[in-house]
């Protein structure tokens, strides 16, 4: 059986999407035969989800502190880029589709009798040395080369796909020889522990990486409060990364301090792993989020899922569903002078939430 090895050193939501493809090629050379290289918040995941798979990771930073970071991230990298060298694949595949300099060198590290990658969208920058870097290498190495979607190619698209999965669609089917379908390629992720379950439970994650994502916090106090004690949930979990949790915190008081009696309790849970953050999604009936992490795991988990979407980076990771119990909210364009949210009311966001709370799993 042929090996595969797949470069995904990405975000977590990437990560996320990428798990369809993954599933795939899992499916074509066995999951015992797939390596796969992320970063370290991630092993998590993979171990988690592709239990029989082989995990690299690369302890790769984007900023500078002392040494230029290409310099940096080779020294931290250089016990991972030793077993890079001695793994061997038949075939490599990138799914990181902005590759920098040390994260070509990675992948093209690894030997093997065929590569493939999409167009670097870092050479978009008009930095000349990075597009002699990208040139000189896929020169030498001659990987298939897949191009990258774009905006004008949206009629044309076989299935509605964010761009990032129209690119993974496309890349996988050069590798496999067949057109891949897009219902092939959708993301999928499972629950490995369950957690315990106390009445109805929501999970809500409501703050983004990017503070420009986020949805006011009284907005959200407004939706909850304009719910009837009824369709109200008997537990509500504020979940983030542990840098949030001094938000979360004040959050989970706003929500107190605005209730006039206590229709349901409120705890805040900041999961050990990623994987322990899919496994709390799983146990959820309802994810209140944004566009984060939370959003692409729930969708993949086939949740319902309520997601108050900026539109950053629209059509390029989302908006996407597995079904019609996730919602993605994009709201009116603003003006330029206002917020993204500024036109997102209340009435139907209410409306949204309680659509998808009556929507059932299909089983």
């Amino acid at each position: 059986m042929a090996r595969c090895f797949i470069f995904k050193p990405d975000g977590i939501g990437d990560f996320f999407l990428s798990t369809g493809v993954i599933r795939l090629l899992a499916t074509e050379f066995g999951e015992e035969n797939l390596t796969i290289a992320v970063l370290p918040a991630l092993e998590s995941v993979v171990r988690g989800q592709f239990p029989r798979a082989s995990v690299i990771t690369l302890e790769l930073e984007k900023k500078r502190r002392i040494l230029n970071v290409f310099v940096a991230n080779f020294l931290r990298c250089f016990p991972s880029l030793l077993a890079l060298r001695h793994i061997n694949p038949d075939y490599s595949i990138s799914l990181r589709h902005m590759r920098d300099y040390f994260q070509s060198v990675l992948f093209y590290s690894v030997r093997c009798r065929k590569r493939f990658v999409a167009e670097n969208l870092l050479l978009g920058n008009k930095r000349r040395i990075r597009r002699w870097t990208e040139k000189l290498l896929t020169g030498f190495f001659s990987p298939t080369v897949i191009r990258y979607p774009k905006s004008k190619d949206i009629e044309s698209l076989p299935q509605a796909l964010p761009f990032e999965l129209e690119a993974h669609r496309r890349l996988v089917s050069a590798l496999l020889g067949r057109e891949v379908l897009g219902r092939e390629i959708m993301p999928r992720i499972f629950p490995v522990k369950v957690f315990p379950r106390v009445g109805i439970c929501w999970v809500c994650a409501p703050f983004s990486s990017d503070p420009g994502k986020d949805f006011p916090t009284e907005g959200w106090i407004r939706l909850l409060n304009s719910l009837e004690p009824q369709e109200l949930p008997d537990r509500l979990v504020l979940t983030g990364s542990v840098g949030q949790t001094s938000k979360l915190k004040d959050f989970r008081d706003q929500i107190l301090s605005s209730r006039s009696e206590k229709s349901y309790s409120i705890q805040i849970f900041i999961p050990p792993s990623l994987q322990d953050f899919i496994d709390l999604l799983a146990m959820a009936d309802c994810v209140l989020t944004v566009d984060t992490a939370a959003a692409h795991a729930s969708t993949a988990l086939d949740q319902r899922t309520l997601v108050l979407f900026s539109g950053q980076h629209a059509d390029m990771f989302a908006p996407w569903s597995t079904s019609s119990r996730q919602l993605w909210m994009l709201p009116c364009k603003a003006l330029n002078t206002e917020a993204w949210h500024s036109r997102l009311e209340n009435k139907d966001i209410l409306a949204s939430l309680k659509k998808i709370l009556r929507e059932t799993r299909n089983t």
